[in-house]
C-alpha cells in the first residue's frame, strides 16, 4: 500500500507502520517549469495560469509502499520524522486481495473543493464538502474497502494553490483507506501537451501534479492507464484525455489486459474512466464506436465514467440501442440478469461536487434513470452479486 504525504522538508522521512515496520520515503516535487506555457487558439495567445500567474511552489511529496500488509486488516501508522515531527497516529484498512468474494466500495467523479469558511477560491465545486462528509461517515463506520475518483479531481486547473485544499479535504478519507483514481480532462487537456482532447482544461498543469500527488500503479509517467483486482472485482481504468484509438498503445493494452481476466477469480469486470460514451447531454462519437466492441467481447459488466455531473444510468447497452432490460425485484430495484449476458451497463457518475447539469427534456429511450443531485455511488460485490446504489445528499451552504 502506497502512502504519499507532503512537506516543507526535502530529506527523507519515514512512515512508521503495523508492529514495528518502517519504510523510508521517496522525495520528489515539480516545478514552473515542469508546466505547460500557454495556449493557443489560432492566433491568440493565451498565458499558462500553471506556469504564471497560478504557479504556487508545492514542497516536497513524499510517497513510501508500505509492504507486508495483510488484505481485509487494519494497522496503526504515523509518518514523519524527529526532525520535522510525526503525524497522528491513524488507522487504515487495507482492501480485500483480489478473488476473495466481498468488496465494498465508493465510485465518483469531478468533486473539487470548496472553502470551509467565507474565503474565495477562483473555482469552487458546491456539492464536494457534503458529498465528502456523507462519504467519511461511512469510512469511520468500517462499510468502506477502498474508494475510486475518476477524474476531475481538484478542479486546480493551473492555480497550484488549491491541490493543497483538496488533499487537506479528502484526508479523512484517503488517509483511512484506498483511495484509487482515473485522469480527468481537468488534470490532462491542454493545447500542444499530447492530450487528445485540446482544450484548455488543466489551465497547464498537463497532468503533472496529478501524477506526483496521486501515483497510481501505471506503465510509465504520462501513462495514467492501469488495472487492479479487489475482492471479486476487477477494474480497468483508462484514459480518457490520452489516445484511445485503434492500434494506440493504449488501445492494444485494453484489447490484451481485460482479455487476459480471470473470471472464476474476479468474475466482475469493471470498466472506468473520465469521458462517458453515453449521456442525455451528448458524448464523443468515435470513442464510442473505437473502444465499445472491447467492452462488448470481453463481457464487461458495468462501465462508470463522470465528466457530466449528474448520475445517468442505462440498460444493457450496445450501439445504442438496449439489447437487455433490467426487471424489478420485490422491493421494487433494477435487477440486471448477467447470468444471461448481453452487453454492460453504463452509468455517469460526476454528480459528486462540481455545478450539477440538467437533463433534456428528450432523454434517449436506452437512458432508464436520471438524477440531477450531488451524491456518490455505493458498490457491494459478492462473487454471486454486484449491488449498486446512488446515494443522495443535498447541498447546503457552510
Amino acid at each position: 500500500m502506497r502512502l504519499t504525504w507532503v512537506s516543507g522538508d526535502k530529506e527523507p522521512q519515514q512512515v512508521q507502520y503495523g508492529d514495528g515496520k518502517s519504510q523510508t520515503s521517496e522525495v520528489t516535487t515539480f516545478s514552473a517549469a515542469d508546466m505547460c506555457s500557454e495556449f493557443r487558439l489560432g492566433s491568440v495567445v493565451v498565458p499558462s495560469p500553471a506556469k504564471d500567474f497560478g504557479w504556487h511552489d508545492p514542497g516536497y511529496i513524499h510517497t513510501a509502499v508500505m509492504s507486508g500488509l495483510q488484505p481485509s486488516s487494519t494497522f496503526n501508522y504515523k509518518y514523519g520524522s524527529d526532525a520535522v515531527g510525526w503525524s497522528a497516529e491513524i488507522q487504515f484498512r487495507t482492501p480485500p486481495a483480489g478473488g476473495s468474494d466481498e468488496l465494498k466500495f465508493l465510485v465518483f467523479g469531478d468533486m473539487g473543493k470548496a472553502p470551509l469558511d467565507s474565503s474565495a477560491e477562483h473555482y469552487i465545486q458546491p456539492g464536494s464538502i457534503s458529498v465528502i462528509k456523507g462519504m467519511t461517515e461511512e469510512v469511520e463506520n468500517g462499510n468502506v474497502d477502498s474508494i475510486f475518483h475518476i477524474g476531475d479531481i481538484s478542479y486546480a486547473t493551473g492555480f497550484l494553490v488549491e491541490w493543497d485544499y483538496f488533499l487537506n479535504l479528502i484526508t479523512p478519507l484517503a488517509s483511512k483507506v484506498s483511495y484509487m483514481t482515473a485522469i480527468g480532462n481537468h488534470e490532462r487537456d491542454y493545447s500542444d501537451s499530447g492530450s487528445w482532447y485540446t482544450g484548455p482544461d488543466s489551465g497547464g498543469e498537463c497532468g503533472v501534479p496529478y501524477e506526483t500527488y496521486f501515483p497510481m500503479p501505471t506503465p510509465a509517467k504520462d501513462k495514467p492507464w492501469y488495472s487492479i483486482e479487489q475482492g471479486s472485482v476487477h477494474f480497468t481504468v483508462i484514459s480518457t484525455e490520452h489516445d484511445w484509438t485503434e492500434k494506440s498503445e493504449q488501445y492494444e493494452w485494453m484489447k490484451t489486459e481485460m482479455a487476459s481476466v480471470d473470471r472464476s477469480k474476479t468474475p466482475w469486470l469493471v470498466f472506468t474512466g473520465h469521458r462517458p460514451m453515453y449521456s442525455s447531454l451528448g458524448a464523443d462519437d468515435q470513442f464510442l464506436e473505437t473502444v465499445e466492441p472491447l467492452l462488448l467481447n470481453n463481457k464487461v459488466d458495468l462501465v462508470l465514467f463522470g465528466h457530466l455531473h449528474n448520475y445517468e444510468r442505462t440498460c444493457s447497452i450496445y450501439k445504442s440501442e438496449c439489447l437487455a432490460m433490467p426487471e424489478k425485484d420485490k422491493n421494487g430495484i433494477d435487477t440486471y440478469d448477467n447470468t444471461n449476458y448481453t452487453a454492460p451497463v453504463q452509468a455517469i457518475v460526476g454528480m459528486a461536487g462540481f455545478s450539477l447539469d440538467k437533463f433534456p427534456d428528450d432523454a434517449p429511450s436506452w437512458s432508464l434513470v436520471r438524477i440531477s443531485e450531488f451524491g456518490y455511488v455505493r458498490a457491494h460485490a459478492t462473487k454471486d452479486e454486484l449491488k449498486l446504489e446512488f446515494v443522495e445528499f443535498r447541498y447546503q451552504k457552510c
